[in-house]
């Protein structure tokens, strides 16, 4: 997994969290009273930031006026398909039908374990090495079974909390219902169609663009004990991404009503 923060709103604002001041000076009238640049040109001490930021908690939408764009990559459809259910939020994901990338890495890496050719778009030859991978992988050693969960994660996420016995039980799996897809874009199944027999555990990639308070509301709500484990440590990365510029966040978070 991995998140990057690529873009927030800057624009001519040095600091983000200058534009929750101002949409408060704008709500009580007093960039009427002494200009747009005089709040905008000030300098604001930690301090400033933070006591601000905690007093908008009292009125959160003047937090919807900061946005960040994150590039998310390596997590699976199951946690994607949890992320766009906050829908004040703005989602592109890479295509199924369009792109393959997880899945052909994990090819490309079978074929290095066996030392073998990689010829990319030969589906039929994908589908030899995965089963003559596979093959070898029966009543295999332990540290082979690491080789397989480690191919298998090429393409598919597993688990980490799993004892290895179950994540080479899971990687087998994900790679033979990968053979079975690339058996039927061999016979000429469109991979609109052929896509059908993935697991939901394929990695994805996507680009998400939220505003803080929906932000403070996701973390609210994904950070506890009772989310499932792969969106709680996606958005405690999305978090630490953000608490870089905005170190006030996490206390943010604490205090945030959902």
């Amino acid at each position: 997994m991995n998140v990057k923060l690529i873009a927030w709103s800057n624009a001519r604002v040095s600091d983000p969290r200058k534009l929750v001041i101002l949409a408060v000076k704008v709500s009580c009238g007093k960039i009427r009273e002494k200009g747009l640049n005089y709040y905008l040109d000030r300098d604001y001490s930690d301090e400033d930031y933070r006591r601000w930021l905690i007093d908008s908690l009292k009125y959160p939408s003047v937090l919807e006026h900061i946005v960040f764009t994150f590039y998310i990559e390596g997590i699976s459809r199951i946690c994607s398909h949890q992320l766009v259910r906050h829908r004040i939020a703005s989602y592109t994901q890479e295509s199924q039908r369009y792109s393959e990338s997880y899945m052909r890495k994990a090819v490309e890496k079978i074929a290095s374990v066996l030392e073998e050719n990689f010829k990319s778009g030969c589906f039929e030859e994908y589908v030899s090495l995965i089963e003559k991978f596979l093959k070898r992988a029966e009543g295999c050693s332990s540290r082979y079974a690491e080789t397989v969960v480690e191919v298998a994660q090429q393409a598919f996420v597993i688990p980490p909390h799993l004892p290895l016995e179950e994540k080479h039980r899971l990687a087998k799996f994900y790679l033979k219902a990968l053979a079975e897809y690339y058996k039927l874009l061999a016979e000429g199944i469109k991979k609109e169609d052929a896509r059908f027999i993935v697991p939901q555990a394929v990695k994805t990639a996507l680009l998400m663009t939220v505003n803080m308070r929906e932000l403070l509301h996701i973390a609210k709500l994904r950070l506890s004990s009772k989310a499932q484990w792969e969106i709680r440590e996606l958005v405690r990365r999305i978090v630490e991404e953000v608490s870089k510029i905005i170190p006030e966040l996490p206390s943010l978070i604490e205090d945030y009503e959902k």
